[in-house]
């Protein structure tokens, strides 16, 4: 692990590596950042991300170096505050005559300098409540003067009160009644002291991005970034710019009107005043976060007009697309928009200097804003005479920067246009203005590629292609955070026609890998893997995912589809190639090394959803929520006790389920195991089930079906359950209690592991004796007329004494006391045992199989429905004799299957039982939780019956993998 993500941003750098962008660069110039590869090697990577929009003059540019080692070497204040800073001064200057030449004006700003964009957000916003707060003392102070005036009016007859005035309806809720002129006064005080304590409102555009400040946060549209510090909030509205009629609507609703006092006529009235409630209107010419969007014209000129309606200043953040990027000093002089002020950072400071600006017209100056703002490491001669030197370059003839820039911006957009018309189905777009664009693709929702798919769900698809690009192609790039589908774009004006070319052709390739769904290209890389890549072809695996599939039951239906979502993950890395065809050449470590490798981030797009139907005429459409996640991994987090972060993953999948409209949800394999079968999650009004009863029912029918078939009787075999601590398992085995001759309880060598086999022992016990109290002697399970036999237990039934507690425990104490060993039921942790089961029942809980073919005895009945299977494959193939079945797969009423990529071990048709359960829930209208802890035997008869009666059966069974 980095320094960097040990000590600084460890979830952020963890997120990285899952997108592959964990690299450490150790070098940049010009448009070129450098790292080493594992063999130490210089490796040049093309810097299209450009700091944001910092290096319009690329890395470490030499004259922009050469400028910052004189000022060092001429030992410059960089700390003498409280003085007169002329490096400060002289960059002010030059930023004033920049903007007049820009602006075709003679208009004067004061600079406020800072050292980071979101400051300059900061101080712009902070100058426009001075400036609001101000007027708003003035209109008090009036409102102050025009009721004294009025009432001195009053006093000497120059003035008549009207009647009608008291009937004022807004005074009248101020006071109890309004009879007198004096409690007219109180009245319009109380209204207007309410009024004028009311929160300025700032309003801003969708998709803006202001920084992430404690203020300019709330500036900022992204919900993500602005949600956990709402409450500190600024009051801010957001306004659609495509969307003029917003605007006009949300003026008038938050108008804030106070009261004064006039005499008109010789009569006094009442005069409604508006306040200024509205501190700022911020803008970005071409918003960069929100996915590279250029503002109109028309909308643009409607925000001018409006801030002079409301004498508000109209800032325009110019942080990003300022400073000749877009092709003109002010990106907002080509809509045209001219603002009261400007904030400037990012390409400002060289590359090198941490410096911003914010431009104040002088007319709109408030004179104490100078001594209520500072900063301690602003106004600074270092930076400052970096930024001067930075102007300076933009306006140098020879370097003919803005040329440079738009030339090169004609030849990269036709290019990447180029890209667009030959993929018109893979990018949706192309925009943006000189050296600052965006390509937009098109969302991959229903793509066939899981790991596309998957990526669009997530709002990372734009982090994806970026990994590939950085490691397939050399280019280094990223998406805006609001806009997830959209790489933006920013190198530096030294862009060149071969550069140009590279990027052409990569995002061609890029575009060729999307359209044809090839995800290997962009997973290869997060492999870890040190062979070449495996297939150097874009192969075509694009295919149909939208369609659903239907019943084909053809009843019509007796109320509205309910819907319910099952959340499963990956039994192992290996089927992620049949999820993902495109991704078969990848072999088992590298598909594993991919898969823990989206630990940070591990929920995928939900499959299409199956509708089944019963034959009862009701139907549930039936959705998959996946998580990528193995089940090594999951036993990883049992082992270590580290169940947190896999349980709210597990909650965030219920949750997405449930806003979907699923009133029940299913957990499967270990997410029903991590969660303690369901109980450590706390959803409301959400039906939860693991599953485990039809798990449990459909094995055992399973085992039936082949002693069936091989004319055998159960009461003459023993029957050995492997992973009988589990909460299955033994459920399984008090089952199997009432019909075989010897049951073995077989554990894990684990700590503890016993001991659980112990209280499975003791439940078994006491449920017999509970069987023997309740049934009459001939509907007695074989173990219960076995114990009958035994002198302690005729005694509790014929003298009432049994104990009122722990009686599993004494009877097991008991009958091993009596015969030496408990001659019914053995609790052991030696799996030689196994070997002496005519029926072997697996069911414990481990990633791999573990089981061979060596370890049973002839002619054994094995049902595995452990998922993964605890059986090696091969058991079919090295033991012929024996019946090998799959026993926790269910049939559907009319053949109703899941997505082929989604099917792992099944076939057309099935469902694994856990899955089914849930299906069955819906279609019977339960609404609470079912196989929600312990299960029990009424449980698992219940849900057999429920099964039969909507259609669904035990998948057909045979000699080997019974799917």
């Amino acid at each position: 692990m980095s320094n960097y993500q040990h000590y600084v941003k460890n979830h952020l750098s963890q997120l990285m590596s899952t997108l592959g962008l964990n690299i450490a660069y150790t070098r940049a110039e010009g448009d070129y950042l450098y790292y080493r590869d594992t063999q130490g090697d210089e490796v040049p990577v093309l810097d299209l991300l450009g700091g944001y929009g910092s290096l319009i003059f690329g890395h470490n540019h030499p004259r922009i170096i050469a400028r910052a080692k004189q000022l060092l070497d001429q030992q410059v204040p960089v700390h003498a505050q409280f003085s007169l800073r002329e490096g400060s001064g002289e960059l002010a200057k030059k930023l004033n005559q920049v903007m007049q030449r820009e602006l075709n004006s003679d208009e004067e700003f004061a600079v406020t300098f800072a050292n980071s964009g979101a400051e300059a957000i900061e101080a712009a916003i902070k100058h426009a409540e001075l400036e609001r707060v101000l007027k708003l003392q003035d209109l008090l102070d009036e409102v102050t003067l025009n009721i004294e005036s009025v009432q001195h009016a009053i006093r000497v007859g120059e003035a008549k009160i009207p009647e009608h005035i008291y009937r004022h309806t807004s005074i009248r809720e101020q006071v109890f009644d309004v009879r007198n002129f004096e409690e007219l006064i109180v009245g319009l005080i109380n209204h207007n002291t309410e009024q004028l304590v009311k929160r300025p409102i700032f309003l801003v555009l969708e998709k803006s991005f202001h920084g992430k400040l404690i203020g300019s946060v709330q500036l900022t549209y992204n919900k993500n970034f602005r949600r956990p510090f709402q409450y500190f909030g600024l009051n801010t509205r957001f306004i659609s710019p495509n969307d003029p009629a917003q605007l006009d609507r949300v003026l008038q609703e938050e108008r804030v009107v106070i009261f004064d006092l006039a005499v008109n006529g010789g009569e006094v009235t009442i005069v409604e005043r508006e306040i200024p409630i509205f501190c700022a209107f911020l803008i970005e010419p071409i918003q960069g976060e929100g996915g590279v969007n250029l503002l109109s014209k028309e909308f643009a000129q409607q925000v001018r007009k409006t801030c002079n309606q409301l004498d508000c200043p109209l800032i325009i953040d110019e942080i990003q697309s300022g400073m000749g990027r877009s092709g003109t000093f002010l990106a907002s002089s080509q809509i045209p928009v001219k603002g009261d002020y400007y904030t400037f950072s990012k390409s400002l400071g060289g590359g090198i200097a941490k410096i911003s600006a914010t431009l104040i017209k002088k007319s709109r100056l408030r004179k104490e804003f100078s001594l209520v703002h500072s900063s301690t490491f602003a106004e600074d001669d270092l930076s400052s005479g970096i930024a001067l030197t930075v102007l300076e370059m933009l306006d140098d003839e020879q370097l003919n920067a803005y040329e440079k820039i738009n030339a090169s911006s004609r030849a990269l957009c036709e290019a990447l246009v180029r890209v667009q018309q030959k993929f018109p189905d893979v990018i949706r777009d192309v925009r943006g203005l000189g050296l600052f664009l965006g390509v937009e693709f098109f969302e991959q929702k229903d793509a066939s590629s899981i790991l596309f798919r998957g990526a669009s769900y997530n709002d990372s698809f734009g982090y994806l292609l970026a990994g590939y690009l950085l490691h397939e192609e050399r280019i280094r790039i990223a998406p805006p955070g609001s806009a997830p589908n959209v790489l933006r774009i920013e190198p530096s004006l030294f862009l060149t026609e071969a550069q140009i070319k590279h990027i052409e052709d990569a995002f061609a390739r890029l575009c060729q890998i999307i359209q044809y769904q090839d995800a290997l290209h962009l997973a290869f890389p997060l492999t870890n893997s040190q062979r070449a890549k495996p297939r150097l072809s874009i192969d075509n695996h694009h295919q149909d995912f939208t369609a659903k599939s239907s019943s084909g039951a053809g009843t019509s239906l007796t109320r509205p589809v309910r819907k319910v979502a099952f959340i499963n993950h990956l039994i192992s890395p290996e089927l992620l190639a049949e999820v993902d065809p495109s991704l078969q050449h990848l072999n088992s470590e590298e598909l594993r090394n991919f898969v823990e490798r989206m630990e940070p981030n591990k929920k995928t797009a939900p499959f299409p959803p199956v509708r089944i139907q019963s034959p009862l005429g009701v139907a549930v459409d039936f959705y998959l929520y996946p998580l990528c996640v193995s089940s090594h991994q999951m036993v990883s987090y049992l082992s270590d006790g580290n169940l947190d972060g896999i349980r709210d993953d597990i909650q965030d999948r219920i949750a997405a389920a449930q806003e979907e409209g699923c009133e029940i949800a299913g957990l499967g394999m270990y997410t029903s195991i991590v969660t303690n079968n369901c109980t450590s999650l706390k959803i409301p009004d959400m039906a939860l089930t693991s599953g485990n009863a039809l798990t449990i029912g459909m094995a055992l029918e399973a085992i039936e079906q082949a002693i069936a078939d091989q004319r055998v009787a159960l009461d003459d075999m023993t029957v050995v359950v492997v992973g009988a601590a589990g909460n299955i398992a033994s459920t399984y085995a008090s089952l199997l209690s009432e019909k075989c001759k010897r049951l073995i309880l077989l554990g894990s060598e684990r700590s503890g592991s016993l001991n659980r086999l112990q209280q499975t022992l003791h439940t078994i016990y006491e449920d017999t004796w509970q069987e023997i109290n309740s049934k009459p002697f001939h509907q007695l399970g074989a173990l219960a007329k076995r114990l009958v036999q035994e002198p302690l237990i005729q005694e509790w039934i014929e003298c009432k004494n049994a104990p009122l507690k722990a009686i599993g425990k004494v009877i097991a104490n008991a009958l091993t006391e009596r015969h030496g060993t408990d001659p019914f039921i053995t609790i052991s942790t030696d799996p030689e045992l196994i070997r002496q089961g005519n029926i072997v029942l697996c069911s414990a809980n481990s990633a791999e199989p573990f089981l061979s073919a060596d370890d049973f005895g002839m002619n054994a009945i094995v049902c595995d429905i452990a998922v993964p299977n605890n059986v090696h494959a091969d058991i079919v193939q090295q033991r012929p004799d024996i019946i090998y079945q799959q026993g926790g797969i269910v049939a559907t009423p009319n053949g109703e299957s899941l997505h082929p990529t989604a099917r792992a071990f099944l076939g057309a048709g099935q469902l694994f039982a856990c899955m089914a359960e849930t299906v069955i829930l819906g279609l019977a209208g339960i609404n609470r939780h079912y196989s929600y802890g312990a299960i029990s035997k009424q449980q698992v008869r219940e849900i057999l019956a429920l099964a039969k009666a909507h259609g669904f059966s035990l998948a057909s069974y045979k000699k080997g993998n019974s799917l």
